[in-house]
């Protein structure tokens, strides 16, 4: 079997992407399957699989392995409004990626659930880690907290503000903690007035070093119960609550339905929503450290049986095999015009302005 991964030339935006494409190749070849990243080989591919909606690599996917299986992992909406789960408008791109794709993979029920629409095979897979050189943190009862988030930079900002960051508030009048935020364009998060707090910008390199410093973690999803409709809500999983669990470090989350199926409230996580749940689940674990201690070592037992590498890579193998198993689509990679294929180049109005008048000249 020839497989073909694709992750946005060599930018890699998270842990998880790393861990999927560059660890999973690994994991892959060790088992014996061929895989190439980022670049296509001369021999055709049996499955390829993208990382987000791209039509320019599913046409150059196909050009070169026309009977390829072509799957993208984490499609992104594919023109889903928010709050509106009925509601899908394409673009052309949307329309071309949808019609030449065979499968989905994604990391959630309900975002499998909202995919199954577009009558094309979606499987669930699971964010992952190695739990080597992993240490469990052992928690005692100290003067200082170090309250942690880390993840996308929308969703600190969209998603603890306003119940989980008046919860903090409270919380740090009556004890020492310290707001940790790890995150891309950190400087540019909200401030909480009266919490100290460190703004870290992400960074691949020193990114596991960074969480170890968290005493406790929280990971919002939503931001009230308003937003219990809210698909692009609903899709997510709780991989940054088992990013931590590794490390023996308890979270709060959001009650997600994802979360609710791997995580289990006052063994492996707490949840949180209102402004006193998110108050009373940081006091609670601030004041007991032999709570925070129970929660992070079930929760590393948890993540260490259910979502490590040799997990991950058996259950995508089980996929590969399933997949290739099942009859191609039928690809329409005519309806989106040529141009619309090729990467945007932008141009500056000094460019611009400077081309239209190169072009007079030469009417002229």
């Amino acid at each position: 079997m020839r497989v073909y991964f694709d992750t946005d030339g060599n930018k890699v935006t998270s842990p998880a992407a790393r861990m999927w494409f560059y660890q999973m190749r690994d994991n892959l070849v060790a088992r014996g399957i061929d895989v190439d990243l980022n670049y296509l080989g001369q021999l055709p591919y049996d499955v390829a699989l993208i990382h987000w909606i791209r039509p320019e690599i599913i046409d150059k996917v196909l050009e070169h392995s026309p009977n390829a299986h072509i799957g993208v992992l984490n499609p992104g909406n594919l023109g889903l409004k928010s709050g509106e789960i009925s509601n899908f408008n394409y673009s052309n791109k949307e329309t071309f990626s949808v019609n030449n794709v065979d499968f989905f993979v994604v990391t959630g029920i309900v975002w499998r659930d909202l995919l199954l629409q577009y009558k094309k095979r979606v499987y669930l897979t699971i964010d992952y880690e190695d739990p080597k050189n992993k240490k469990v943190k052992t928690h005692k009862l100290n003067n200082r907290v170090v309250i942690g988030y880390h993840g996308n930079h929308l969703h600190f900002k969209e998603d603890f503000f306003p119940n989980g960051a008046k919860a903090l508030q409270r919380i740090a009048r009556e004890f020492d903690v310290t707001l940790h935020v790890i995150t891309r364009n950190a400087k540019s998060q909200p401030r909480i007035d009266g919490v100290k707090s460190r703004f870290v910008e992400f960074n691949l390199n020193t990114f596991n070093r960074e969480i170890q410093k968290f005493d406790i973690g929280i990971c919002p999803v939503f931001s009230d119960y308003s937003e219990l409709a809210n698909p692009l809500k609903y899709i997510r999983n709780p991989n940054r609550v088992n990013t931590l669990l590794f490390y023996g470090i308890p979270s709060i989350t959001s009650p997600i339905p994802q979360s609710c199926q791997d995580l289990q409230d006052g063994e492996t996580v707490l949840f949180a929503v209102t402004e006193e749940g998110w108050y009373q689940s940081l006091r609670l674990l601030i004041t007991q450290p032999e709570l925070r201690n129970q929660i992070g070592q079930r929760g590393r037992a948890m993540v260490e049986k259910r979502f490590s590498t040799e997990q991950a890579t058996d259950l995508f193998i089980e996929m590969l095999q399933e997949e290739i198993s099942q009859p191609l689509s039928i690809k329409y990679r005519n309806i989106l015009p040529a141009q619309d294929l090729k990467p945007k180049v932008p141009y500056s109005k000094k460019a611009i302005a400077r081309i239209k008048s190169l072009l007079n000249m030469w009417v002229k």
